[in-house]
């Protein structure tokens, strides 16, 4: 369990540097498809990511159960990553932001226990825990943005993009431990393919500018490395679990926002940040 939770920290880490990274794409190019074009490459790069660390983590076997759980968290993805960076770029945040990291909680935590993940008392407690901590590290003060999304549509966004992340968690976990990172680079190639393809349906070019793809490509690099870790992790431990450590990547997306971009951290935050590290204690504990 150590090594596991250990590979839902770093996983968790790099994915909140990375959902900074695309707030910051989005603040640079506001075009409505801006969105879909870089959600699409960085997917394309976060494979390319995947493809070099195979010489040091090289599957023992790759099976076609390994490559549909595989491909079937990709088009997840490609559901939920477009829609993550229009929510969070669009807001209000205060509501898309817990909404997503719940809804991404609670498809594996309802469903993990089902396909067999057994819990200890301890790790049943960090769980609960951990759904405060997720809502809590997400809430920001509600900020008017021009052409701010409703209300009812940006929940619905959010919940639909927690959800089908916590779909590509549940698929994840289904894949054998014995085809390492393979099902990581399948599931970040078939968004990739699929997101492209959307945007030729509808009729849309993937043109990103010269100043918002450096932090595209920090992005999608971060993201590569985020999927490889937390493919390792699911396929080791429980999925509900891995699941709740992720919930807690906007942690270190806030920690940048204050520091870079001198964003305050309100009281709400801090005791979140409080349950989460208590969540990931009483995980280890357990």
């Amino acid at each position: 369990m150590p090594v596991v939770l250990l590979l839902a920290v770093a996983s968790s880490f790099s994915l909140g540097v990375a959902d900074y990274l695309s707030g910051v794409t989005l603040r640079i190019d506001e075009r409505p498809d801006a969105a879909l074009t870089y959600t699409a490459l960085a997917t394309a790069l976060g494979a390319a990511v995947a493809v070099l660390a195979l010489p040091f983590v090289t599957p023992d076997s790759f099976t076609s159960r390994d490559g549909w759980w595989a491909v079937a968290a990709g088009c997840c993805l490609g559901v939920a990553l477009p829609l993550l960076m229009v929510g969070i770029s669009r807001g209000p945040i205060a509501i898309v932001a817990p909404v997503i990291g719940l809804a991404a909680l609670a498809v594996p935590a309802i469903l993990g226990p089902l396909l067999g993940d057994e819990l200890s008392a301890l790790e049943v407690a960090g769980l609960l825990l951990a759904f405060p901590a997720a809502a809590l590290v997400a809430v920001s003060p509600a900020q008017p943005r021009a052409n701010a999304l409703p209300v009812a549509q940006a929940f619905g966004i959010a919940v639909t993009s927690g959800g089908f992340l916590g779909g590509a968690a549940i698929c994840y976990g289904r894949t054998a431990p014995a085809s390492g990172i393979g099902p990581g680079i399948v599931s970040q190639l078939t968004a990739a393919a699929l997101l492209v393809g959307v945007a030729l349906v509808w009729g849309r070019w993937l043109r990103p500018t010269v100043q918002a793809s450096r932090p595209a490509a920090g992005f999608g690099a971060l993201s590569g490395i985020a999927t490889v870790l937390s493919v390792l992790a699911y396929q080791r431990g429980s999925v509900a679990i891995v699941a709740a450590v992720l919930g807690l990547a906007p942690g270190p997306t806030i920690l940048l926002a204050r520091f870079l971009d001198h964003e305050p951290i309100n009281p709400a935050q801090l005791v979140g940040f409080a349950f989460g590290f208590g969540a990931v204690v009483l995980f280890a504990l357990g």
